[in-house]
Parts: C-alpha cells; sequence; structure tokens
C-alpha cells in the first residue's frame, strides 16, 4: 500500500484546500515534511488517521471527546460558517495478484451543527463505490487493520511509553494476535460459548426462566459495565501517558528559566554570607600576621648587615678594653727580652710586629659603635619568618577558594529569576503534576471496579451455569444438548491450545526481529544481550551481558525510545504488510549517536514509503545530508499569519 496524494480542506491549521504529492521513487521511500512547533505536523498525521479511520482514529486532541463534537472542533476556525470540512487520501492498494487505486473522501459540514455527520466517498479505479462508501469503516481493516495502526502511525516524543513493560505486553499481544488470526479464534471461543448457552437454556424449566432471563440481564449489565471501564482505563492510560510528557516539558522549562533554584535562593544567601564572614576573618588574620616579623623577611640583607655591624661593635668594645694591658704586657715582654741580651735585630723584629698589632688594635676601637646591642636579639627570628610566611602562603590559598565559592554563588543567585516571572511556569507544573496525581487515583479506582465487576461476572456466569445444568429435563433432547455442550467445551479447550501453541511457534521468531532491530538502532553494544516475551502475558524480558534481567528503567529515555521503535519495526516486519509508516517528530529526545542510527538504519528501511515529521531541531545538518539519499520528495510546512493558515511548500527548511 502506497500513498499518493492527501488533500486538506478547511482542516484545523489549513485552511482553503492543500493538496500534497506523496508519491516516492524506487530506492527512494522518505517524503520529508519540516514545520516549527504548532505549525501543523500533528494536524497532518491527524489528518491522515481520520480520513481512513472515522470516528476510531487515534486522533492527537480529542481525548474521549465525543465524535460529532471532535468534527466540530476541526474546522479551521477562520472559514466561513458553510465552508465544508473535507479530507481526501489517494493511494494505491495490491489486492489479488493485483494493484488497484483507491480513493477515499471525507467530508462534513459544521455550519449549524452542534453534532455533524461525517460523509464517505470511496472511489475504486476512478469509479464510484457506493458499497465500499457505504461500509467503508469496516473495509479499512483490509487496508491497514485499526489494531495495528500504532505500528504504522507514531509521535516520536509520545514512543518512548511503549517501551514500559505493561505498554509493550499490550502493543505485542495485539500485534501478535492480529498477525496470526488470534481474533477470529478468540471470537470463534465467544460464538461457541453463546451457543452452548442456547443450547441449555432451551432444556430449562418454565418455573426458573424467569431466575434464567434475570441472571442473563444482569450477565449482559456487568459485561457493559466491564467493557465501559476498559474503554475509560485504556483512555486514562493514554491521558496519564500525555500527561506525563507535559509534566517532563513544564519541568525542562521550570529548568531552562532557573524557577527551580528560587526555593534555594535563601540557603545560596546565606552561604553567600557564610563565605563573606570567613573572607573578613581571613583578613583579619592576614593583617594580625603584617603587624608580626612578617615584614623583616623582606630586609633580609639588612638583617645579615646589622649582623655584621654588630659583630664589629663587639670586637671594637673588647679592642678599647684590652688595648693598655696588652700595651703593658708587650713593654715587660721587650724588657725581658732586652735584659735577656737579645739581639737587637730580634727586639726590633718584635717591636715591629707589636707596633702592628697596635696599629690594628687602635683602627678596631676607633671604629664607631651606636647598635650597642647584641646577636642575642636575632636568635629565633629566621624560624618566626619561615612558620609566618607559611601561615600567610595558605591564609592567601584559603582567601582565593573562598573568593571563587564567593564568584560562584554569586553567579548562582543572579540566574536566579524573580518569582514574578515564573510563576507561571511554576504554576504550570504543578498543575500538571495534580492533574497527573489525580489521573492515577482515577485510573487505580477504575482497576479496582474492573476487578470487582469481572469477578461478579464470574459469580454470574458459575450461577448461569449450575441454574442450567441444574434444570436440564432427563430427555433424549437434553442429553444431546449435554453432549453437544461437552463438545463445546473440548471445541473451545482445543481452541485454546492451539492459539497457544500458534504464539509459542510465532513469538521466537518476533523476539529474533526485536534483538535484531534494536542491535541496529542502539550505539552501545552488548547493551541488551538477548530478550524474551511471556507467551501468555506478552512481557519482554530483558537480559545484560551478563544475562541477567534489566529492568526498562535503567535504560537511558533514548534508549527505552529505541526499544519502543523496535518492537514497533519487528512487529510490522512480523506483520508481512506492506504499508506506509508515518511518524512526527522522528527524533524525539534522541542523543547525536542515536539518531545517526535511525537516520541511516531506520528510516530508510521502515517501509517502503516512510513519511516524516520533523522540527528544525531534528533532521538538520549531517542527519540531513545523511538520510538525503532516500528522500523522493520533502515540503516545507510554513504558518502565514496574515493569511491565516499554513501551507505546503517544496523544499525543505
Amino acid at each position: 500500500m502506497i500513498f499518493e496524494e492527501l488533500i486538506i480542506e478547511n482542516f484545523g491549521i489549513y485552511q482553503g484546500e492543500h493538496v500534497v504529492d506523496l508519491r516516492v521513487k524506487d530506492g527512494k521511500p522518505v517524503v520529508l515534511f519540516g514545520a516549527l512547533n504548532g505549525g501543523g505536523k500533528t494536524t497532518f498525521l491527524d489528518a491522515l488517521q481520520l480520513v481512513l479511520y472515522g470516528k476510531h482514529a487515534k486522533c492527537s486532541n480529542r481525548a474521549g471527546i465525543a465524535y460529532g463534537t471532535f468534527l466540530a472542533s476541526c474546522k479551521n476556525r477562520f472559514t466561513n460558517n458553510d465552508a465544508p470540512v473535507r479530507l481526501s487520501l489517494s493511494f494505491k492498494h495490491q489486492t489479488n495478484n493485483s494493484v488497484r487505486e483507491f480513493k477515499v473522501e471525507r467530508s462534513w459540514t459544521a455550519k449549524g451543527f452542534t453534532d455533524p455527520k461525517d460523509k464517505v466517498k470511496v472511489w475504486c479505479d476512478d469509479e464510484y463505490d457506493e458499497h465500499l462508501s457505504q461500509y467503508w469503516d469496516e473495509f479499512v481493516n483490509e487496508f491497514i487493520p485499526l489494531t495495528l495502526s500504532d505500528l504504522f502511525f507514531f509521535d516520536g516524543e509520545k514512543i518512548e511509553n511503549l517501551a514500559h513493560p505493561q505498554r509493550s505486553s499490550e502493543l505485542v499481544k495485539t500485534g501478535i494476535e492480529n498477525l496470526l488470526g488470534l481474533d477470529l479464534l478468540s471470537q470463534l471461543q465467544l460464538d461457541l460459548g453463546q451457543l452452548e448457552k442456547k443450547r441449555r437454556s432451551g432444556n430449562v424449566d418454565q418455573s426458573v426462566m424467569a431466575k434464567v432471563s434475570a441472571c442473563e440481564d444482569e450477565m449482559g449489565q456487568y459485561n457493559v459495565t466491564i467493557s465501559d471501564l476498559k474503554k475509560d482505563i485504556a483512555e486514562l492510560e493514554q491521558q496519564v501517558s500525555d500527561t506525563n510528557i507535559a509534566i517532563n516539558k513544564a519541568r525542562q522549562a521550570v529548568r531552562n528559566a532557573g524557577a527551580h533554584l528560587i526555593e534555594k535562593r535563601d540557603e545560596i544567601k546565606f552561604e553567600l554570607g557564610s563565605v563573606e564572614a570567613k573572607l573578613k576573618l581571613n583578613k583579619a588574620e592576614q593583617i594580625k600576621l603584617a603587624a608580626g616579623v612578617g615584614p623583616l623577611g623582606l630586609v633580609s640583607e639588612l638583617i645579615e648587615q646589622t649582623k655584621t655591624k654588630i659583630k664589629l661593635e663587639t670586637e671594637a668594645h673588647q679592642a678599647k678594653v684590652l688595648d693598655k694591658a696588652i700595651c703593658e704586657y708587650e713593654a715587660k715582654i721587650l724588657a725581658s727580652l732586652k735584659a735577656a741580651g737579645t739581639p737587637m735585630d730580634a727586639i726590633t723584629k718584635v717591636n715591629s710586629t707589636m707596633a702592628e698589632l697596635a696599629t690594628e688594635r687602635k683602627k678596631l676601637a676607633d671604629i664607631e659603635c651606636y647598635l650597642n646591642t647584641d646577636l642575642s636579639i636575632f636568635n629565633g627570628l629566621d624560624e618566626r619568618i619561615a612558620e609566618e610566611s607559611k601561615q600567610r602562603k595558605q591564609l592567601k590559598k584559603t582567601e582565593a577558594d573562598l573568593l571563587e565559592k564567593q564568584a560562584l554563588l554569586q553567579k548562582q543567585l543572579d540566574t536566579i529569576p524573580d518569582y514574578d516571572s515564573v510563576r507561571h511556569l511554576i504554576a504550570e507544573l504543578a498543575g500538571c503534576e495534580a492533574t497527573f496525581k489525580n489521573m492515577h487515583v482515577r485510573l487505580r479506582q477504575k482497576q479496582q471496579l474492573l476487578e470487582q465487576a469481572q469477578a461478579k461476572s464470574n459469580v454470574l456466569s458459575q450461577r448461569y451455569t449450575n441454574l442450567l445444568a441444574q434444570q436440564n429435563k432427563d430427555t433424549f433432547e437434553q442429553k444431546r444438548a449435554i453432549q453437544v455442550s461437552e463438545h463445546i467445551k473440548k471445541l473451545k479447550t482445543t481452541l485454546q491450545g492451539f492459539a497457544e501453541q500458534l504464539v509459542a511457534e510465532n513469538i521466537e521468531r518476533l523476539e529474533m526481529l526485536v534483538k535484531q532491530k534494536f542491535d541496529a538502532l542502539g550505539r552501545k553494544e552488548q547493551l541488551i544481550s538477548a530478550l524474551s516475551i511471556s507467551p501468555v502475558s506478552f512481557e519482554i524480558t530483558l537480559f545484560d551481558a551478563n544475562n541477567q534481567p534489566l529492568e526498562p528503567n535503567k535504560l537511558s529515555a533514548g534508549e527505552r525510545q529505541l526499544l519502543a521503535i523496535a518492537i514497533l519495526w519487528g512487529l510490522a516486519e512480523a506483520s508481512g504488510k506492506e504499508l506506509p509508516t508515518v511518524i512526527d517528530t522522528p527524533l524525539g529526545r534522541l542523543d547525536g549517536k542515536h539518531r545517526t542510527n535511525l537516520v541511516n538504519n531506520y528510516f530508510p528501511k521502515a517501509s517502503q514509503q516512510v513519511i516524516l515529521l520533523s522540527t528544525d531541531e531534528e533532521i538538520v545538518g549531517e542527519y540531513y545530508e545523511q538520510l538525503k539519499p532516500a528522500i523522493s520528495n520533502e515540503y516545507h510546512i510554513n504558518y502565514d499569519e496574515k493569511a491565516k493558515t499554513s501551507s505546503f511548500t517544496k523544499g525543505y527548511f
């Protein structure tokens, strides 16, 4: 099946008629659309689903609204009151070894109607087909089964939720049942159950018919209740998923605006004050050190000169004191030498030496003394200077660390916005979280009611069976009815066993396909060594490199998104149906490596026709260049403020 042309008229953000060529060439399966947020990408996806499925379409903004009300809300608000809304999709589909062309047109008028009804017209090979037009909602499942539509039409940002064990098991269960035709087996079992009840009820004594009838009515009421509760639960789960996405976006907006720091303002101010007090204390310690011996370290040469001067003065004092005694001593020596008859040459020599020594003492004694102190005043000075220098360096280092911390805290304080400027973001986040909490409460309540209703239904079913069994008359016809009932039970058991065997035989192939697709999309080798799918609950279990079970929440958001895409891709390939794949916001919140793998390994291979609806922050730059060889057509969806409409123009951003 290949989409060829989509016509949108007065639908959503698109005013007037817009014709989009969706044809693709061999080897180039991609049709690329680029648009800013709010430009009309999701409306385009809604248009495709709505024209095909009508009231059963899974449109983005319907959320439980009545179909007629939803149709009225889809009309472009700038059009005339009597302007029609029209969606038309042309596609080729192969049936019975031949390719046929179909055109489906769905239109409605909202003028004067609170609950407009849509009209469907279908052409086959350019001829109007009244039968197809009348029963299109049933026939569409022959082209793209509604239960499989999630495999081929999906939002890249919301797809991560499918990696949750419960959501993925529901998807796998639905996919496998449709792929293997198990939905027909389930319907056959229901029909057999009804036949069994009819056979038994035909042999009931008239006296208890009222009880049987009342039991049937009560069972019918509970069946309706169960069906409604399941529908409500499915809608609530979807709303919970959407609200969770809204919470993530609101949290990101709060973080981007810095609003998450408002609660820390007082804490930061307190810490900033503490740092400033420490800085003051540090400065005081430095001043105290500056008043000690530290400055003497700057005049070390002068200190050495002073020490030398003190030594000289000490020697001068000693010379003055000893000079007289030495002179007397020297005179006695000379007298003794003369008395002993020492030669005059020797006496002259001694006298000359004594004169030289006297001159030196005289010179030393004449040195000016003004310090008049002792060297002991410098005892321990060097050690004190070294110790205070060490303390000073430590204080300087501490001061630098404190100044750096002060600058960081001040920067954080400066980035905290004013509360009034972000009040709306905080209120929006609080509203989303409150809504999410209320939805969870309602969901739990609905699930409890469903469990109670199912339990009551089981009790009524057993009571109904007992009434029929107790009141059967002992006749040939009654015995025959019992035999038929027993055969039906055996047939139902056989069908159940056949279904389980069929699932078991095909589940292994699906495991292989999903693992293969995840490996092709992932960037971490051996992140998942294996995966298994339970043939009973259809829950997917992942195994890490050590072959240990791996919780899905251990995967990053991007890896969960890739796992969900791998599940969809594997199911789509297993279905054997050549159907278009349409992806809104295809790269979501993936990182660069994951995006590269998706662009190279998924988009060109996902289907014979892949329609991508991208923002200007997704398939751009190198990703666009990598995808370009696979692109047949590319469009830019741009909103014209003056014309009040979005429109399609050839070419990308």
